[in-house]
């Protein structure tokens, strides 16, 4: 069963250049259950996917098209009211820094009974007492309840920021570069942390991020992005062992191995200017492998392998690609 399915979705912001295409036509399904992550470097429309999916995007912005089906219902149909009833009891978010999510001046365990009232219609007392479940859940001493947010370290933050977002059963939780702020070993015990939480609840999760090691060890299945479009997606083991774009390859040799050795070769260049995007491949001009033919028709996201969807032309070469992209020669052109 599908919890969201991302159809054709455009997001837009003006600016004072003109208007620019932050999303691009994204399509993705979001199965129940499972980790969906979402990869790519920054500025290629992760985090505008997340908030046109929440509905908070800022006045800048807007939906220029597409669908948002969230069991169901097209999230872009709901008028700000339904929206709003939406947002933590079906769908939550997690922010890519804890403190944004945590009010400085309120004990921690005051915020969280806030939203349990507000939006949960408990009354405090039972608030309270679900507080301290939630935070038995993440690994926080319930004593810390009665802390402010500044006397936490940064990976308990973000296990109070993960607790509030689970305050009321979500459907689907979307994490924004959850672990982006903490140091690798915090990094693996809260990505532990949520894990079991997302077993043991059988949530549905959007994870964010553009460390490709996260997605690897965190998600089910990938989405990979670039210059706001979906450019492959698959399962992780799929897409990560046997890549069908030249982006995601060079994602891939852009990152450390595990157990160590080879050379960090990063893909030269930028992402293309999104108020002026290419008619045609968007990662044509720092692609090793592009063609005069990649300059002149924009590929479409379809069927490779086992599942998995690719927008390259060279798809059906990837195997001997996939051999070049291994080698620091192919991606140093300068």
């Amino acid at each position: 069963m599908t919890v969201l399915s991302v159809q054709d979705l455009q997001v837009h912001y003006r600016t004072s250049r003109g208007v620019a295409q932050a999303v691009r036509g994204a399509t993705f399904d979001v199965p129940e259950g499972q980790v969906v992550g979402v990869v790519g470097e920054s500025g290629c429309g992760k985090t505008t996917l997340a908030r046109a999916i929440m509905g908070v995007m800022p006045k800048t912005a807007h939906t220029a098209g597409g669908k948002l089906v969230f069991q169901g219902t097209d999230l872009l149909s709901l008028s700000p009211r339904e929206l709003a009833s939406k947002r933590w009891r079906e769908i939550a978010f997690i922010p890519q820094s804890a403190m944004n999510s945590l009010d400085p001046v309120y004990r921690v365990g005051t915020q969280i009974a806030e939203v349990l009232v507000d939006r949960g219609g408990m009354d405090r007392k039972s608030a309270m007492r679900r507080a301290a479940e939630l935070f038995d859940m993440v690994g926080l001493d319930v004593v810390r309840l009665r802390d402010f947010p500044h006397q936490y370290s940064g990976g308990m933050r973000q296990r109070a920021a993960i607790a509030l977002a689970l305050a009321l059963e979500p459907k689907l939780v979307i994490a924004d570069e959850p672990v982006t702020a903490l140091d690798v070993i915090i990094q693996r015990q809260v990505l532990d942390t949520f894990k079991d939480l997302q077993k043991r609840l059988g949530l549905s999760v959007i994870l964010i991020t553009h460390d490709i090691s996260v997605v690897a060890y965190a998600s089910d299945r990938v989405v990979v992005m670039y210059a706001g479009e979906v450019i492959e997606s698959g399962t992780t083991r799929e897409v990560l062992q046997r890549p069908f774009h030249p982006y995601t390859m060079g994602l891939y040799k852009a990152f450390p191995e595990l157990h160590g050795g080879g050379t960090l070769v990063p893909i030269e260049g930028t992402p293309p200017d999104l108020i002026d995007p290419p008619p045609a491949c968007s990662f044509a001009e720092r692609c090793p492998f592009v063609e005069a033919a990649c300059r002149e028709m924009k590929p479409a996201l379809a069927p490779v392998a086992s599942g998995s969807l690719a927008a390259c032309r060279r798809s059906p070469e990837a195997d001997r690609l996939r051999v070049l992209a291994g080698e620091a020669s192919t991606w140093l052109r300068s």
